[in-house]
């Protein structure tokens, strides 16, 4: 600078602007991370519907957009559960025709214990639908996901908060995510099939499954127990994909992993809150003792209109909720719920 030359004033304006500017990306910066920090909230308990008479087969496209109109004359019983703090439910459905939904599970966090339980809704369960097939796993490719959980809070009397919708190339691309999964095949498991995506080969033993190979392990139903075999599978694999998440990724590396399965799933659970209950349950979780997985009680099996059928029993399932996994201060009672019986 010339010694003659005035030096220039910084500009008050400026000076305060930049302030402003920075005061502005600290505290929006703040209100980010205490958002996501902040706990969930619950879902409403939906107002009965009135079933339209359709006859879909089940190979018929899903609904993108369905509209349930309400029934008025029982609309009072809305809102008059009280839920526990800190208890949230959801459920976690798996299709591979993007249609039905062959894994259906009931699902209750308690973030107070530390704790989560779900039991498997066998996917043949008679359901009061005006339909010819009466299967709660057709929900929904009939009408979305909040129809399969309306049928849900029928059966059992909780309405999910979230639903998790996985498909099977969705299921593939997530395991891969998370560099495939040491687990050990309990036998050997075979089934040829004339789609080469359905086609399973597994051999018996410890070994790290990819995406493709997890598929197969998940889908296969070749055990005396039939679709309760497929399901105790299931029910370990996840387990061992949640230790493997919670020992082995940093937060960092989980949460970008939940950006991108988010992608990949159906979901009404925002990502925020998929890295609040990481946080504030998974990593906190004794997997050993803190994570249950069990099979809805009581049922029974039958014929109706020459398919197979599972039956829940009333009294079982209000049992095992009030005492598994109720949400609310009060317990649920049979005459809340819209069970079919197995007629004999």
């Amino acid at each position: 600078m010339n010694k003659h030359e005035k030096p220039r004033k910084k500009h008050p304006f400026l000076r305060k602007s930049l302030i402003v500017i920075l005061l502005m990306v600290i505290v929006y910066s703040g209100y980010t991370i205490w958002d996501t920090l902040q706990a969930p909230e619950f879902a409403s308990i939906p107002e009965p519907v009135i079933q339209e008479e359709i006859e879909p087969s089940e190979e018929a496209e899903p609904l993108e957009d369905p509209t349930v109109p309400a029934d008025e004359e029982t609309e009072e019983a809305s809102g008059e559960k009280v839920r526990k703090e800190g208890v949230y439910t959801f459920v976690l459905a798996g299709t591979s025709d993007d249609y039905n939904t062959d894994t259906i599970m009931l699902g209750q966090v308690d973030t107070e214990k530390d704790t989560a339980t779900m039991v498997s809704i066998p996917r043949d369960t008679m359901v009061d639908v005006n339909i010819k097939i009466k299967k709660i796993n057709n929900a929904y490719g009939r009408a979305g996901m909040d129809e399969l959980r309306r049928l849900i809070y029928d059966v059992t009397g909780i309405y999910p908060d979230y639903y998790c919708l996985i498909k099977m190339d969705s299921f593939i691309e997530m395991v891969d995510v998370i560099g495939g999964v040491e687990y050990t095949v309990p036998f050997d498991m075979y089934h040829a099939d004339a789609d080469p995506k359905f086609h399973i080969d597994l051999k018996k033993g410890y070994q790290v499954l990819d995406g493709k190979k997890a598929i197969q392990l998940v889908r296969y139903r070749g055990t005396s127990a039939s679709d309760y075999g497929r399901m105790e599978i299931q029910r370990d694999f996840l387990k061992t994909v949640g230790e493997k998440m919670v020992n082995e990724f940093s937060l960092d590396q989980v949460s970008g992993m939940i950006e991108v399965m988010s992608k990949s799933i159906d979901t009404n659970m925002p990502v925020k809150d998929m890295i609040w209950f990481f946080l504030n349950v998974a990593t906190t979780m004794d997997f050993d003792t803190g994570l249950v997985f069990d099979v809805m009680p009581g049922t029974t099996t039958g014929k109706y209109n020459g398919g197979d059928y599972v039956y829940l029993d009333p009294q079982s399932t209000v049992d095992y909720i009030n005492e598994k996994i109720n949400p609310y201060t009060t317990d649920i009672t049979v005459d809340e719920l819209n069970i079919i019986h197995l007629e004999n």
